[in-house]
């Protein structure tokens, strides 16, 4: 939360340059008359359609050819099996931890959950917090249900971009899977862009991805 507020207090820096410049703008077309005034909106307009046309696109996900970052260990050779879970929705799915530990082979599952915040630039430039809100709501439950089921859960929350979301979970949970969930008819489109895809030609790891009931 800390790193989160410290971003988005320094997004603001050229927010406040920029309407300062407007303001000195807007000056001295006033002192130079109508038509300089008529020549400033539009060039405002221009530039305000330009900024939020690009700020409100999300991060481009890495490719797939760009190197996965190494965890910091291998997987260690004991009785746990450890899934790294990317989820921006609760998965409090009854059936979710069976599908978990599908590949487990009977030994105990440890997880890491990370729910990416996903929100646009603008929204972070203004220090709209709602993403992030909503992806600790979706991280805490996740959790908590895992936690009910008997599985050792932790999470935290991460980027809005899943697969660098999963790259910063790979740097410090060595994980012998990586699983991607989705959920019918909240928005995520992560199949629909290639996010699974890409992941299973990135990582050493095995990917799987799991779609909740949309109930």
């Amino acid at each position: 939360m800390k790193d989160y507020t410290t971003r988005v207090e320094l997004m603001a820096i050229p927010i406040v340059a920029v309407l300062f410049g407007i303001g000195a703008v807007l000056f001295i077309a006033g002192a130079a008359g109508v038509w300089a005034w008529v020549f400033v909106g539009l060039a405002g307009l221009v530039l305000a359609g330009a900024l939020i046309a690009r700020y409100t696109k999300h991060h481009p996900h890495p490719a797939a050819e760009t190197p996965a970052p190494a965890a910091p260990s291998a997987p260690a050779a004991d009785d746990t099996y450890r899934v790294l879970v990317i989820a921006d929705e609760s998965c409090v799915d009854p059936a979710f931890p069976t599908q978990l530990a599908a590949h487990a082979a009977g030994r105990s599952v440890e997880a890491l959950v990370v729910a990416p915040a996903i929100g646009s630039r603008l929204a972070r430039w203004t220090g709209d917090e709602s993403q992030f809100m909503d992806a600790q709501k979706h991280l805490d439950e996740t959790v908590a249900a895992l936690a009910q089921a008997g599985i050792t859960a932790t999470g935290e929350t991460g980027a809005d971009d899943p697969l660098q979301a999963a790259d910063d979970g790979m740097r410090e949970f060595p994980a012998h899977e990586i699983v991607f969930v989705t959920k019918p008819g909240t928005g995520t489109d992560w199949v629909e862009r290639g996010v699974v895809e890409t992941a299973r030609q990135r990582y050493a790891v095995p990917v799987t991805h799991i779609a909740l009931d949309a109930g």
